[in-house]
């Protein structure tokens, strides 16, 4: 006879993949409970258990295959680039952040966080060993993990632990919330989450709602769901587009060649580190000012000056990096107000030469309306114009990220209790990763490296460098 044993799907799931590791495999068919165990035969305490918990068990099959829908091309990218066989690989895509916050009211934070959870079916996702997205219905109310710090070592080795976590794809949940508590009151809340739920504008939507809702502010939450989103999307060819890049492809440049410790197939375990430059309000809203005067827009400008640095210590004078672009289609009036992953990516190029600076942003800002232009054909196929045969290389290791506004009238500090103070991400098959943001009220530019590739003095020069490549930008009348 059938009972409740489960109290929610992620116990089901778990059950499931105990069973797994074990080598027996569980499947429906028709309204069956099918059963294949290796080597050996079933535990009479399985079987019973299977039988007492057949009608949750079966509900929860037809609960999967309802919310099943397929990777996009950057989720099943982020799954190859966590296994051994690829240049720069066998990692997974992570991001991870720092609050400061005084007086943290833990529960609370924790009613904000399930609430989000909810109303926000990306949060519930797994990956299913057919390499498929799906989404659970009835997770369990997530419970923050806290613990105690007496002193600086206790923060770091908590960042060391969550920093460059790994998670596992077919479990619940890919997030992680924690708060340290101090004898002063002001707390330390770590975030990470796997990249494969959330892009980086999403995540950023994901914590506005969380904190919003902790300062007691109401959220509209979106009736439209990633999943709904996910299933409508097209995949249709651009016949144009196509062509378009395959032109490109045949005179694209290579990555900047820096002075890099070792060749990528050479590394086994990926460790990332982080440089960062935070620029004033004032220098923040001259650049934009500056920019708006020349019609351009941030992402042209910033991109320029950042390959135009990379080229000067390159081995070549012409270089290209890998774009990222965060591509909704508008399948639905609420589709910016959802959680997921809706990368994809492109190619831009820098050809050093006689050509002035603002020449140069020109072109590169014709370079981007393309990818405006183009920005449904898929990134995947783009590399693998340019990998010339070769399966697993990283033909585009160094990316740049742009998630600016450029809005003078946003350039205020934000009265958020939470203060970011540290950040860092990690991505297969990337050895260098830059990030420009603008959300804190002011201009931002981080770069993640991989630390056995890139001296970290080197690579501290090269930064350098750029930054003051901005700045002279911000602050020379003459362009």
């Amino acid at each position: 006879m059938s009972e409740e044993r489960f109290k929610n799907d992620v116990e089901i799931l778990e059950f499931l993949e105990q069973l797994k590791e074990r080598g027996i495999q569980i499947w429906k068919e028709e309204e069956k409970i099918r059963y294949r165990v290796r080597n050996s035969t079933l535990d009479p305490d399985i079987l019973d258990i299977l039988k007492r918990t057949k009608r949750q068990i079966l509900s929860y099959f037809a609960m999967i295959a309802r919310n099943t829908v397929p990777l996009t091309s950057i989720q099943a990218a982020y799954v190859v680039g966590q296994k051994n066989g690829c240049e720069l690989g066998n990692i997974n895509a992570h991001y991870y952040i720092e609050y400061k916050v005084q007086a943290l009211d833990t529960k609370r934070l924790e009613q904000a966080i399930n609430l989000v959870i909810a109303k926000n079916d990306a949060l519930r996702m797994i990956v299913t060993h057919q390499e498929k997205a799906s989404f659970l219905d009835n997770v369990p109310y997530y419970s923050i993990q806290v613990y105690d710090v007496d002193c600086e070592q206790d923060k770091m080795r908590m960042r060391l632990e969550r920093s460059h976590h790994r998670y596992n794809y077919y479990k619940w949940p890919m997030f992680h919330f924690c708060v340290g508590k101090t004898r002063k009151k002001e707390e330390i809340l770590h975030v990470d989450f796997d990249c494969i739920i959330l892009d980086a504008w999403s995540a950023k939507l994901m914590l506005d709602e969380i904190f919003r809702l902790y300062s007691g502010k109401n959220i509209k939450f979106p009736e439209f769901s990633f999943k709904e989103y996910m299933r409508l999307r097209t995949y249709e060819t651009n016949q144009e587009a196509e062509e378009y890049w395959k032109k490109q492809a045949q005179n694209m440049p290579k990555y900047p060649k820096l002075n890099f410790q070792k060749e990528f197939k050479e590394l086994q375990e990926i460790k990332f580190d982080r440089v960062e430059y935070a620029f004033t309000l004032k220098e923040t809203q001259r650049l934009y000012e500056k920019i708006k005067t020349y019609r351009f827009t941030p992402a042209a400008v910033i991109s320029t000056i950042f390959m135009k640095t990379l080229a000067q210590y390159s081995e070549a004078p012409a270089v290209a990096v890998n774009v990222t672009l965060f591509n909704r289609q508008p399948l639905h009036e609420e589709v910016n107000q959802i959680l997921g992953e809706f990368t994809n990516t492109a190619v831009i190029s820098y050809r050093r030469g006689i050509d002035s600076i603002l020449d140069t942003i020109r072109m590169t800002q014709n370079q981007m309306w393309k990818l405006v232009q183009y920005r449904d054909f898929d990134g995947t196929d783009i590399l693998k114009m340019l990998s010339e045969g070769e399966p697993g290389k990283a033909v585009m290791p160094i990316v740049f990220t742009c998630m600016v506004d450029g809005n003078n009238s946003l350039m205020e500090e934000t009265k958020s209790p939470f203060r970011e103070e540290f950040a860092i991400s990690q991505t297969p098959q990337v050895v260098l990763d830059h990030h420009v943001r603008d959300d804190l009220g002011y201009l931002k530019v981080s770069w993640d490296y991989v630390t056995e590739m890139l001296d970290r003095r080197e690579i501290m020069e090269i930064f350098d460098t750029y930054v003051e490549d901005i700045k002279n930008f911000i602050n020379n009348d003459n362009f």
